[in-house]
């Protein structure tokens, strides 16, 4: 598409209208949103991706220079590639936790050390890049020797305290929020008498609570407690749970209504968006915009992160981009990442979802709209998946937002992240032409762009090989694990 026909589609079209220069059908002026500075709606905590839950990242730490650099800008660089907003790290525990094992900070009740493997490292460098990134933990597997294999014990209180006390004490790294335990029940009575009082007796009154992280309709059961349960609502400070949304063919199970009105901050904790191609990144705005349109949940997290291990490993190449071949400097970066750019770029956690320019389309899509807490800045984020012709909609900007300049990205099969020419409004009112099964960020935002760097060429593991360890300059520095 040439760039006239662009600039003709977003032309003001009330305005061309009334001068009778274009013939507009009657679905083409079907859909109006009015973003209103003044309109309620829920606090945005952000968007992100898990490490962990598995070994899937232990390759990228082995990339040599440049490539490490440009593939962790990728990933965490504001204002360039996905721009995650959380990172959410898989506290290791020597156990199988999906497709491999990360190495704990407490192999027995005697032993620490808090240089072990390689996620302390990765938040550092995404720390390195926006000092701003949210930091969430949970356990998967877990040490035998805790509660003598009775995870909810106060063991296991302690340990999970060690693990943030040293991530702080050795790292530097705060982190803001922990979950129970992924995908392992739930356990009420070990939150409130065992885990929050051991938290706040070793001072860590700041790190946030996410309970349960589970998945299923049942997973939601527990969460109604708080309603007779002081203590417990006292001690949560979010609800969590795995897979809520629903898109394409996909069907997930959200939060039902009495679970919303608790009142809650409400995070998908996991979501899994397993696909290739544009169609995973479409589906990861589609999943994002659902979950707060549907179930007014405020925080979107995809697992995983990076497919960063070795190709006959399941759930490869699902992901935002594929890093495993360190010997080669070779990664690709896929269109999923261009998915999250379209968030993480426009938008801080922190800012204020607009409820009454939140919604689904008709014809196919749904959209959501955030403003900066102070006014002024906002951002419209679209997806027309299943949309089978162009729609335009018209915006209508009140409330004390800013009435200037507009700018336009979009994504589609063809091509991602593209900025479009931008629109002024006419009286606080413009008109955006959306294409069918396309991505769209509309806002007044700037300083956003796509990163781009080109790799070395893939290349064969170097056989033969051999490790004789003698070229570690100390096991520390690599988290005491080889290459």
């Amino acid at each position: 598409m040439g760039t006239a026909t662009i600039r003709a589609r977003l032309v003001f079209l009330p305005a061309a209208l009334a001068f009778g220069l274009l013939s507009v059908s009657a679905d083409a002026l079907a859909q109006t949103i009015t973003i209103d500075g003044t309109g309620a709606g829920r606090t945005y905590d952000g968007i992100g991706a898990v490490s962990g839950g598995g070994a899937t990242s232990p390759l990228l730490m082995d990339y040599v220079e440049p490539q490490r650099t440009q593939i962790l800008d990728f990933l965490f660089k504001p204002n360039y590639g996905a721009a995650m907003q959380e990172l959410y790290i898989e506290i290791p525990g020597d156990g199988n936790a999906t497709q491999g094992s990360e190495l704990s900070h407490m192999h027995s009740r005697t032993d620490e050390n808090y240089d072990r493997g390689y996620e302390w490292w990765l938040m550092k460098e995404a720390k390195r890049r926006n000092p701003l990134i949210v930091l969430d933990a949970a356990a998967w597997s877990a040490p035998a020797w805790l509660g003598n294999g009775n995870f909810w014990s106060q063991d296991t209180a302690d340990y999970l305290s060690k693990w943030v006390m040293g991530a702080k004490s050795v790292h530097g790294l705060d982190i803001d929020y922990l979950g129970c335990r992924n995908e392992r029940g739930d356990n009420t009575t070990w939150l409130n008498n065992i885990f929050r009082p051991t938290l706040d007796k070793n001072g860590l009154t700041k790190v946030g609570i996410h309970a349960f992280d589970n998945w299923g309709a049942t997973s939601w059961n527990w969460a109604t407690s708080m309603n007779t349960d002081a203590t417990l609502k006292a001690a949560v400070y979010a609800i969590g749970s795995h897979t809520t949304a629903s898109y394409g063919s996909q069907r997930g199970t959200p939060p039902p209504q009495n679970v919303i009105d608790i009142g809650k901050p409400i995070w998908d904790t996991e979501e899994h968006v397993y696909e290739h191609g544009f169609q995973c990144a479409i589906d990861i705005v589609s999943a994002f915009n659902f979950n707060y349109v549907n179930s007014k949940i405020t925080k979107t997290i995809y697992w995983h992160l990076i497919t960063a291990f070795y190709s006959n490993e399941p759930f490869y190449d699902v992901t935002v981009a594929v890093a495993s071949s360190p010997w080669s400097g070779n990664y690709t970066i896929n269109p999923a990442l261009w998915g999250y750019a379209h968030v993480g770029q426009f938008t801080k956690v922190g800012w204020k979802y607009l409820d009454a320019a939140c919604g689904n389309f008709t014809g196919g899509g749904n959209y959501v709209t955030m403003m900066a807490p102070s006014g002024g800045d906002y951002t419209v984020i679209a997806q027309t998946s299943g949309a089978t012709a162009t729609k335009n909609v018209t915006f209508n900007v009140t409330g004390g937002l800013s009435t200037g300049t507009v700018s336009v990205w979009r994504s589609n099969a063809t091509a991602q992240f593209q900025k479009q020419p931008d629109i002024t409004p006419a009286n606080g009112s413009f008109t955006v032409a959306l294409d069918a099964n396309s991505i769209y960020t509309i806002g007044t935002t700037t300083g956003q762009q796509k990163g781009a760097v080109t790799p070395p060429a893939a290349a064969s593991f170097p056989m033969p090989y051999y490790e004789t360890y003698d070229h570690y300059a100390d096991f520390k520095s690599v988290g005491y694990r080889p290459y």
